[in-house]
């Protein structure tokens, strides 16, 4: 956890872009919340470019929707959309029209990773530390 879904028209992305931007999302999300790189993931899925609508119109847009940790500010969250958006643009060369960005989020108690509930915002360090052993490469902040 976070998990970041990446939803693009197919063929819109070599991969190479995508893992220039799956880099760009770790690390956004990383150096926002504090959040150990090892937990970042993010994850591409082409569709048809028919099959994506916007005012009952065919749209071709891309989508990141990220599902992070409950608990986080308005200004960080603020700072993830527009460095979200911004990394992307700069990434792909489309423009910032043709991006949706959004943040959904759950409860830090709804969320199992490593066979782990999740702590709460602020409450990593202690966490991390006590299942230190379980965790091996994943607690990883670089």
């Amino acid at each position: 956890m976070p998990l970041y879904q990446c939803l693009t028209p197919a063929g819109s992305l070599d991969a190479d872009r995508r893992a220039d931007l799956a880099e760009a999302i770790t690390a956004i999300h990383s150096s926002a919340t504090g959040t150990p790189r090892g937990f970042v993931n993010v994850v591409f899925t082409e569709y048809e470019p028919s099959a994506f609508f916007t005012a009952g119109r065919p749209n071709t847009v891309s989508v990141i929707g990220g599902t992070i940790r409950a608990g986080r500010d308005r200004a960080t969250r603020a700072e993830l959309l527009t460095r979200l958006s911004e990394a992307w643009t700069a990434i792909t060369g489309k423009d910032a029209r043709s991006l949706l960005v959004g943040l959904d989020e759950v409860d830090p108690t709804s969320i199992m990773e490593a066979g782990l509930i999740m702590p709460a915002p602020g409450e990593e360090a202690a966490w991390l530390e006590r299942h230190r052993h379980e965790l091996g490469d994943l607690q990883s902040s670089t």
